[in-house]
This record gives C-alpha cells, sequence and structure tokens, in this order.
C-alpha cells in the first residue's frame, strides 16, 4: 500500500482592477482547467477601443465619446450637466462633438461628477 504523498500547495492570484482574489489550496486537474478557460477569455477578449473605433472617430475623439457616454450613463441631460457645471449647453454640446477641447481643469470638474478619473476626458 502506498504511503500519504505530501501535496504541494497551489494557489491562483486574480487580479481585477484593484481588487485581487486569491484562491489556495486548488487542486491540480482544476488548476489546469481554469488556467486553459483565463488563456481562451484573453485569446477572445478585444479592447473596447476598436469595438467602439467607429462611434470614437465619429464622435470627434476618444474624449468627446467618453463624455457624451459618462453623461448618458447618469441619464443626465446637456443641459443638466451645464447647469450642474454652471456652463451652457452649447459648450458641453461642443466638447461632446470634438469641435471644443477638454482641458484638465474641465476634465477634473467632469470627473468629479461621474466619479471616474480625469485622464478619460483628455
Amino acid at each position: 500500500m502506498p504511503g500519504h504523498m505530501k501535496m504541494h500547495p497551489t494557489e491562483i492570484q486574480i487580479h481585477l482592477g484593484k481588487d485581487r482574489f486569491v484562491f489556495k489550496g486548488v487542486p491540480k486537474g482544476k488548476l489546469e482547467t481554469i488556467i486553459k478557460s483565463l488563456r481562451k477569455y484573453k485569446d477572445d477578449s478585444v479592447e473596447w477601443r476598436s469595438l467602439a473605433q467607429g462611434r470614437i472617430k465619429k464622435q470627434g475623439g476618444e474624449p468627446a465619446y467618453m463624455l457624451r457616454v459618462c453623461r448618458e450613463r447618469l441619464k443626465l441631460t446637456q443641459t443638466a450637466l451645464a447647469k450642474k457645471l454652471d456652463l451652457k449647453q452649447s459648450n458641453i454640446s461642443q466638447m461632446e462633438n470634438g469641435k471644443r477641447s477638454i482641458g484638465k481643469i474641465m476634465a477634473k470638474k467632469f470627473a468629479k461628477v461621474f466619479d471616474v478619473d480625469y485622464r478619460v476626458f483628455l
């Protein structure tokens, strides 16, 4: 009868943004399945910019696109956003259409309203 075999501990760490998930003692068979699945997912994934490339270009660039997406996500009208920031609605429209640039100061104001990093608007 074979003696007790010592199992080497396995550990998986998965990082998602700021979160880190640690799994310890994962059986080797399951570990291989997880790794294969993650590799397949990585191979099948497409960067969001390439999916939205046409819309970004049509919108007037990435900052303009991000401004509109953030505004629509909160279900704000241009007028409502303009009131929040003490701006004219036409200024918001020009920024969303890429006809007016979004400077660093304005990007920080948008970031506060939308709770995102200001650099997405630059």
